[in-house]
């Protein structure tokens, strides 16, 4: 696995009315954790584990600070943020067949949306210093 550029997909029509349904659908919720469990957590950073199955979110989370995704599955996840801001209010990252690694700056609030057909699985580190 090496570390890329997330390679963005255009969001076709079918996806944005799931993405706008899924939004209005989980308006309102509160803040999460950015991942399912923590795997490993010392002064310096916080390791934590994603499984969506296809169609399954994350919790609305804030990434406040920077992050390495290691991501090991799955074929598209968006990025859905409550509403628009600097960069838009949705992504869809398409992931590589042999998996990836890419970074993430803090700062957004999002949810993590398995809008492909594969289990999408990652490996978060968040850097707690930055």
């Amino acid at each position: 696995m090496e570390y890329s550029e997330p390679e963005y997909i255009e969001i076709t029509p079918e996806l944005k009315e799931r993405i706008d349904a899924f939004r209005e659908e989980h308006k309102g919720e509160p803040i999460g954790n950015v991942a399912d469990r923590i795997l490993f957590e010392d002064d310096d950073v916080r390791i934590w584990e994603l499984k969506l199955a296809p169609g399954e979110a994350s919790d609305l989370h804030r990434h406040d600070h920077n992050y390495y995704l290691v991501i090991f599955s799955g074929d598209m996840v968006a990025g859905v943020m409550p509403e628009a801001g600097p960069m838009g209010d949705a992504f869809i990252g398409k992931i590589p067949k042999k998996g990836n690694t890419v970074s993430v700056p803090k700062g957004n609030t999002e949810w993590a949306f398995n809008v492909g057909k594969e289990p999408y699985y990652e490996i978060l580190i968040e850097l707690k210093k930055t």
